[in-house]
């Protein structure tokens, strides 16, 4: 019966053919009773192994966890991968929690095996573990989106034994006399989830009104149909535009932010930001974690990823690469879609490099009059936007003189004459 019920779960994760499935295996009961039903699955669509994650946090304890998953392991035939980190160290470093160091470095390593498309990766997750996770995200103050609980599959994560009983995951490990490691610190309940799962839950539940896990298991269906709207409403907006945004309601202008920004913001950050839409000013930025930015430039929305300061050698004649950039410098025109000017061979000196504008660059441009003026004036006077000026592409000698800006040509110095012998075209483009 409960093979047969696994069974349905995975079918409707329709995985390809020649996937891999890898199970994230801690030793437990739950995640051992996994492991067995699919290795257990007739006719598997993929190959499966296993992944176990030493978080460096119970000792000796930890350390039997760790070869008690190899030796199963080995005795059924399931490639094993082992990560080894120190939550402890994470956490003091981070301003985190053991819990969330814990987790932030068990995700860091199963995403490897989770892209979704040809790697999936198995959680042991059941019923009590969503109940758990709501009021664990009730305390940190989440939207829909996180009250919405744990979801059966989440991009190349699955979680089929979701809609399980613990006490139907500890019957079938008894059927089957599956072995499984106890961690003791699962009744420590200074841990916030232990602590929901001894002492919360189980009074809620024992209320005369009713089964309290069905009243939650109601609404979090009801959560998670409003996030879906939610964010289709949010995924249909296309516009970076501030005015524009400015009118959204915060709750699809959060998702809206987040899609931009390529990760979750945090809600200091959010209303920080939102503010800053709503006044609308020409230009402002606000800084966020890890070097980025959010800034408006001209009216337009923009996050910024910081990037390293490029500095490729340009050698005449030879394409050279960065990312999807290709520069090239030549010795003589050819007509192309590249964005291409000239420059006078005998006025240069020494090797060639290609660049990103830095502050204190001067450059004159060859059609432009009076004396050499700082390029990030010039940019500012021609309406550029800050992300394009900061990521602006020059070409300068070894000892840093510009020769040539992108959009605006050869430096008047060394721009071809009536003297000119031989001329480099410089050409940039994205391939």
């Amino acid at each position: 019966m409960m093979k047969a019920r696994f069974q349905k779960a995975m079918e409707e994760f329709s995985l390809p053919q020649g996937s891999v499935l890898t199970v994230a295996l801690s030793g437990g009961s739950d995640s051992v009773a996994l492991l067995h039903l699919l290795k257990e699955l007739p006719n598997r669509a993929f190959s499966l192994q296993a992944a176990h994650i030493e978080h460096g946090i119970r000792g000796e304890a930890s350390r039997r966890d760790l070869e008690f998953c190899r030796a199963l392991c080995e005795d059924w035939e399931i490639p094993l991968h082992i990560f080894e980190g120190d939550a402890p160290a994470l956490a003091k470093e981070q301003g985190m929690s053991p819990e969330e160091a814990a987790r932030a470095l068990r995700y860091g390593f199963l995403d490897s095996f989770a892209d979704g498309q040809m790697q999936f990766c198995a959680t042991a997750h059941h019923r009590r573990d969503r109940e758990e996770t709501f009021f664990i995200n009730l305390y940190r103050g989440s939207g829909s989106s996180g009250l919405s609980g744990i979801k059966a599959r989440r991009g190349g994560y699955l979680r089929p034994l979701l809609e399980w009983e613990k006490e139907e995951i500890l019957a079938y490990c008894a059927e089957q006399g599956l072995p499984y490691v106890w961690d003791e610190t699962n009744e420590d309940t200074s841990y916030l989830r232990n602590f929901l799962r001894y002492e919360i839950l189980p009074r809620l539940n024992q209320r005369q009104e009713g089964k309290f896990s069905e009243g939650l298991a109601a609404a979090m269906r009801c959560l998670e149909a409003e996030d879906q709207a939610l964010n289709q409403w949010a995924e249909s907006i296309q516009t970076d535009a501030a005015e524009a945004l400015a009118a959204l309601p915060d709750a699809v202008l959060k998702r809206v932010l987040d899609r931009r920004n390529g990760s979750l913001l945090s809600r200091l950050h959010f209303e920080q930001i939102a503010a800053l839409i709503r006044k609308n000013p020409p230009s402002a930025q606000l800084q966020l974690p890890q070097g980025r930015y959010f800034r408006i430039e001209y009216g337009k929305c923009v996050f910024t990823v910081p990037q390293e300061a490029p500095e490729i050698a340009a050698i005449p004649n030879q394409i050279a690469r960065w990312g999807d950039w290709e520069f090239l410098v030549l010795s003589e025109e050819i007509n192309s879609a590249f964005t291409h000017f000239q420059l006078d061979c005998d006025k240069i000196k020494g090797n060639l490099i290609f660049r990103h504008k830095r502050d204190g660059d001067r450059f004159l441009p060859a059609k432009a009059g009076g004396g050499t003026s700082r390029l990030q004036k010039r940019l500012k006077n021609d309406r550029v936007p800050r992300t394009a000026r900061e990521q602006l592409w020059v070409l300068c000698d070894e000892q840093g003189t510009l020769l040539w800006a992108e959009g605006y040509g050869a430096a008047k110095e060394f721009a071809p004459d009536e003297n000119t012998k031989q001329v480099y075209t410089v050409k940039i483009g994205k391939n």
